[in-house]
C-alpha cells in the first residue's frame, strides 16, 4: 500500500510541476517576443556620418517626438565653419536659424521636425587643423517638444580622408 501511495504522490507532483512550468514559461516567451517586435525608437538616432572629401555629413532620424532644435558640439580640430545645410530625406532644404560659435552650432528649426523624418546636416567649407586619417567627433543634443532640456542622442564619428 505504501508504494502505491508514494508513486501516486510522485506522479501527481510531477504532473503538477509539468503543468505549472508550461503554463508560466510559454506566456513569458510570448511577452518577451512581443516586446521586441513592438519596440520603437523614441529618441532621435544618428544613422550615418561621413565625408565626401569636401563636406562633413551627419544624418539622423527624428524619433517619436517633434524636434525644436539641434545642438552640435564641434570637434576641437574645426577652425572655421562657413556653411551649414539642412535637408530632409527627400532632399528638400529645411528652414532653420543657425547660431554658430567656435565650439558649437545651434540649429533652431522654423517648423518642428515631425516624427518619422530624417535629416541630413552638411558642413560645407569646414576648415580643420586635423591630421589626415584622424577621427572627428561631433556630439549631438536635441530639444524635443514636451521636454524641459536637451537630450544627447550620440556622437557622430567622421574619418578625415587620408591624402594617399
Amino acid at each position: 500500500m505504501k508504494i502505491n501511495f508514494l508513486s501516486t504522490t510522485f506522479a501527481t507532483t510531477i504532473t503538477t510541476l509539468f503543468i505549472a512550468s508550461t503554463s508560466f514559461i510559454i506566456p513569458q516567451e510570448v511577452l518577451a517576443n512581443k516586446a521586441l517586435v513592438n519596440r520603437q525608437l523614441t529618441t532621435p538616432v544618428i544613422t550615418r556620418s561621413t565625408t565626401n572629401y569636401e563636406d562633413f555629413i551627419i544624418e539622423f532620424s527624428a524619433g517619436t517626438l517633434p524636434i525644436k532644435d539641434l545642438e552640435i558640439i564641434l570637434p576641437q580640430q574645426i577652425t572655421s565653419l562657413e556653411d551649414v545645410m539642412i535637408t530632409d530625406n527627400s532632399g528638400k532644404q529645411i528652414e532653420a536659424e543657425l547660431t554658430k560659435n567656435e565650439d558649437q552650432v545651434l540649429i533652431t528649426f522654423s517648423e518642428l521636425v515631425q516624427p518619422g523624418n530624417a535629416l541630413r546636416i552638411t558642413f560645407a567649407d569646414a576648415y580643420t587643423q586635423s591630421i589626415m586619417g584622424e577621427t572627428l567627433l561631433y556630439r549631438l543634443n536635441v530639444q524635443q517638444e514636451g521636454l524641459q532640456q536637451r537630450i544627447p542622442i550620440g556622437t557622430a564619428r567622421i574619418e578625415v580622408p587620408d591624402a594617399s
